[in-house]
């Protein structure tokens, strides 16, 4: 019997609900929000012939946390964890050994740790991978383009969350200057201050995130922001852009520019053909990352609290990329890479 693991997930907006149960097209969105809010958890769909080159196999099972990103950020935070907890003992009697944190699930609260405390089984937010994502995606890009990440500068944008700055740690090294943009300027001055201590790097504080980019060959961002940020026209020549935000930090509208390329981050091909009971959105075999990595810890055997809170270590990205790569995850740039041409 293959090894099992949960997933928590959430409806992104109502017109996901709306998609699911369509009767409600026609109850007007305050209600729909207010009638979801009392529903329990529950699953939603199974995933199966998730399998290694090595040959190990899991299984899988999403349950459906079912309250809107907003609730979660505006409802008493018990209520939600609570919610939480409820998906991941669905998970837990249907046999995971592990349960993974999707999307809000996992930043509602103190990330993870409360939820961790309650649970049998071991809890992970998915965040290491989400940042490995990024930065491999960022290497694989500049090597491709010929960029030279050692007379680069780096932007982040949303550093001081958890992928973020996981993502800033691990790319510091490896680049001339470091831009860290986020709306906390305390959380970035001490962010500034780990990096500039542990690498050679020059690390600037920008408040202004349209600054940020302007000044960047190479971009990762990471924030929730409601809608996108900027727009393809405000990014050097040349620049490489890793969103990994949900939804996008930068504009959908593809102006022409031959030298700009964006790659919608966070996301990972599985090995083998798996099979999902729901569609996902994404390219057959593609998942997101913070899935990726509870699928990789179950492959790998490590049942165990992997990625929670604020305080990852950087190298538990580097780790799981390395697990990833074992177990034949890759990195996802195929169908989202996007040449923008410049205008002429």
């Amino acid at each position: 019997m293959p090894v099992s693991f949960g997933f928590a997930v959430h409806p992104p907006t109502l017109r996901h609900i709306r998609k699911a149960v369509p009767a409600l097209c026609l109850v007007p969105d305050g209600l729909v929000v207010s009638l979801i809010s009392l529903q329990k958890p529950c699953l939603i769909s199974r995933v199966r012939k998730v399998i290694s080159v090595l040959g190990n196999e899991v299984q899988g099972f999403f349950v459906v946390c079912p309250l809107l990103p907003k609730q979660m950020l505006e409802l008493e935070t018990e209520f939600v964890i609570d919610r939480i907890v409820g998906a991941g003992r669905i998970a837990e009697r249907l046999g995971a050994g592990i349960l993974g944190l999707g999307g809000y699930t996992s930043i509602v609260g103190d990330k993870g740790h409360t939820v961790a405390s309650r649970m049998r089984i071991a809890v992970t937010s998915g965040s290491a991978m989400t940042a490995w994502s990024a930065v491999e995606a960022i290497r694989r890009l500049a090597k491709q383009r010929g960029v030279a990440p050692g007379s680069s500068t780096l932007a982040v944008i949303g550093a001081s969350g958890s992928i973020g700055s996981l993502c800033t740690k691990v790319l510091a090294p490896s680049v001339k200057k470091v831009i860290i943009n986020a709306r906390h300027q305390d959380r970035l001055e001490r962010l500034r201050g780990d990096v500039a201590r542990s690498c050679a790097a020059e690390v600037i504080v920008e408040m202004d995130a349209h600054k940020a980019v302007a000044a960047a060959d190479l971009i990762i961002t990471t924030t929730s922001a409601p809608d996108a940020l900027f727009t393809a026209e405000e990014l050097r020549p040349g620049s490489i852009v890793a969103d990994v935000s949900v939804p996008k930090n930068i504009s959908k509208a593809r102006h022409s520019r031959d030298d700009v390329t964006v790659v919608d981050g966070g996301r990972v091909k599985l090995p083998g053909k798996p099979e999902f009971s729901v569609d996902i959105g994404l390219s057959r075999g593609v998942v997101y990352a913070c899935m990726a990595e509870t699928m990789a810890l179950a492959l790998e055997g490590r049942l165990e609290n992997f990625s929670l809170g604020d305080n990852i270590s950087p190298a538990k990205v580097e780790e799981i990329g390395q697990i990833g790569r074992k177990h034949g995850f890759e990195v996802w740039l195929g169908e989202s890479a996007v040449e923008i041409e410049e205008e002429g």
